[in-house]
């Protein structure tokens, strides 16, 4: 089994990739560690898109994770779904995941 992990760097109207790449894995086939939100990318965890990321999470068993300083500058904060942590997190995904697919 693959694992994997997801970088959005970009707001929802730019990384629409990402949103079909993420309906397109086979949770039996691939194990997606996290979902890391940078920049803009935290933009995710609002509007529409929250609730497709909250669900797919549960679903593939990923974390989703907003980068603390692009989260208090979007003032965002951390809920059941969405995490708050630092780019160790992101390296930390590097290291434990076979592929980081990046998007923005």
């Amino acid at each position: 089994m693959t694992s994997l992990s997801l970088l959005i760097k970009n707001e929802p109207d730019l990384t629409a990739g990402a949103l079909r790449f993420a309906r397109a894995i086979d949770p039996g086939n691939t194990r997606v560690d996290c979902v890391f939100f940078f920049g803009k990318g935290v933009q995710h965890a609002t509007g529409d898109n929250r609730n497709f990321w909250s669900s797919w999470s549960r679903e593939v068993g990923a974390r989703l994770i907003l980068c603390s300083a692009s989260a208090e500058t979007y003032e965002l904060i951390a809920d059941d779904d969405f995490y708050v942590g630092g780019l160790g997190e992101l390296v930390e995904a590097g290291m434990t995941s076979d592929k980081v697919v990046s998007f923005g």
